[in-house]
This record gives structure tokens, sequence and C-alpha cells, in this order.
């Protein structure tokens, strides 16, 4: 297949080289092109988000459509609007994965609250057409995010970063003691590449490598930071720091923390099974054990095995 991957960011090169691995052509949209997609295995087209005529044309030559654009703003709805209209319009590419990657979005629609804004919207088209097929794929937390930079395409987020491994400090939404999903992205983007082996897909999907609490985390990062010191925060703290905020960054900020305290972060137990199953049968999605001693073992080279 010829997938077209819109958005040229660390996720996007997760979905680039397990599509290439899988033998799909690989063709990337942006605005802009970065000197990692100045590649020869790839076909890289810039685009304008708002002109949905030029994303139609983009698009001519692909059978599906995967979202990477990372946009807190309304630029977010606007982009995947367009991109949805291209795919009714385009003869072939009838398939779409638009960008959400979050939680358990069956029962927490509106967690993180930022996302409902800009997400909501593009759900509700989504939900209300019959021309392409389309699903919500969430993984719930980053794993990647409790190794170093230079392990990792996925950057830090920011004043949200849980783990501050050069500071040697823990942020802890809550108690502590809430589930949460941890799931690899280099595992999340290889079932996304499966997906496509599929005919059928459920209108949301969810994968997870291992469901535990950050308390649990906590202590296995203890060992691997020496003086880890750990910072619990409230939700009164993180609403306060909301209410109180001077920038969107610190509401965001709060919102990802207040994600994991309100349960959004643990995904439904029998539907993430059952997915396992009818999708991604054979397919391994790492615990944090597993993904520590896999990047561990390989320092980084491959961005945690390739």
């Amino acid at each position: 297949m010829k997938i077209a991957i819109a958005g040229a960011g660390d996720l996007a090169k997760y979905l680039t080289e397990e599509l290439l691995l899988a033998g799909h052509n690989v063709v990337v949209l942006s605005r802009s092109q970065p000197p990692w997609f100045t590649r020869p295995d790839i076909t890289f087209r810039t685009v304008d988000y708002s002109s949905v005529p030029a994303l139609t044309i983009a698009l001519s030559d692909c059978d599906a459509l995967i979202s990477a654009i990372l946009d807190y703003t309304m630029r977010f709805t606007t982009a995947h609007l367009a991109l949805i209209e291209a795919c009714q319009k385009s003869l072939n590419c009838k398939t779409i994965i638009p960008s959400e990657y979050a939680g358990n979005t069956d029962d927490y629609p509106d967690q993180p609250t930022f996302y409902y804004a800009n997400h909501e919207p593009v759900r509700k088209v989504l939900r209300e057409q019959t021309d392409i097929r389309w699903t919500l794929f969430n993984f719930g937390w980053l794993t990647d995010y409790l190794v170093p930079t230079s392990y990792r395409y996925i950057k830090d987020i920011g004043e949200n970063h849980p783990v501050d491994l050069t500071a040697g400090t823990m942020r802890i939404p809550g108690t502590g003691d809430e589930k949460v999903a941890f799931t690899p992205v280099r595992d999340a983007a290889k079932a996304i590449v499966r997906l496509f082996e599929f005919r059928d897909w459920d209108p949301i999907i969810y994968v997870c490598g291992e469901t535990t609490t950050w308390n649990t985390v906590a202590e296995k990062m203890k060992g691997r930071v020496s003086g880890l010191k750990i910072i619990y925060r409230s939700k009164e703290v993180l609403e306060k720091q909301v209410a109180d905020a001077g920038s969107d960054e610190e509401v965001i900020a709060a919102q990802y923390e207040i994600w994991s305290i309100s349960g959004a972060g643990f995904l439904p137990q029998e539907k993430l099974a059952r997915q396992q199953e009818k999708y991604f049968n054979g397919l391994k999605f790492r615990t944090i054990d597993e993904f520590l001693a896999d990047a561990d073992k390989e320092g980084g080279r491959n961005k945690i095995a390739l």
C-alpha cells in the first residue's frame, strides 16, 4: 500500500520506519520538510492544510492516511476537517487515522480537557459520515518519557515532563495509585501498521504495554536515578494551576496531569483484551521493565528496538 502521513514530527519518524519495514510506500505531507525526512526511500509533499483541493491532489495516489499532526489550537481542527474532506473527494484514499493518541476516549472523551475543543469536532464529522473508514487509536502514556532524550525521537514535553533526569525529579499527579496505561511509541507505531491488514475497524482501538501506577513507576526510576526527588501534585493544586495560569502552556501542563487522576489513563480492559486478540495477535507490546532493558542494551542507537 501507499500510505500518507500528515505531519513531519517525532511520531511520524516512528511511523515512517515501521511502514517501510512492513513493505509499504510512504508519502509524508507537511508544510515544510525537516532534514530527517529528506531521504530517498519516501516521497515528501509540501502541503497547505487549509486547502482541500491541494490536499486532494497530494493524496490522489495514496491508499490511506495517518495523521501525526500535533497542535493544541483550533488549527488542529481546521487541518483535520480538510484532510477528511480531501479523503472523501479522493478516488483512492478512503481510510484515515486522525491524530488522537490519548487514553480511554470511550468513557472520558473530554480528557485531557484541552483535547476536547479541537478533537471533538473531528470525531463528530467522522462519526456522521460513511464515505471513509476510520478509527481513533489510543495507547495511554508513552513509556519513552522514562528514558533520556537521546534514546528517542519524542521530545520532552516541557513543564509537564514526568521525569526530569537532569534535575533528578519526578512529578506524580494525584495519589500516584491511579492506574495508567504505558506503551512504547515504537510498539504503538507497529500496531498502527498492523491495522492495515484488516478491512473493518472498531471506532476506537486501544493498545497497551503495561497498566500500572505512577508510584510503581517511581520505584523503578529510583533504581535508575540516584536521589530521585518525588513531587506529588494533588487535583486541587492542579486545578488551581489551571485557574491561575498565565499561559496556555501552564493550562495544558496541569490538564495533562489531571488526565492521569481522572481515570482516563486506565484503558477499558475488556475492550483492550478483545482488540489485542482481534487485531494484534502475536504483536508484542513491551512492559516498562522490558522497554527499559531494551533501552539499556541499545543505548538509544536505534531509538529503542527498530
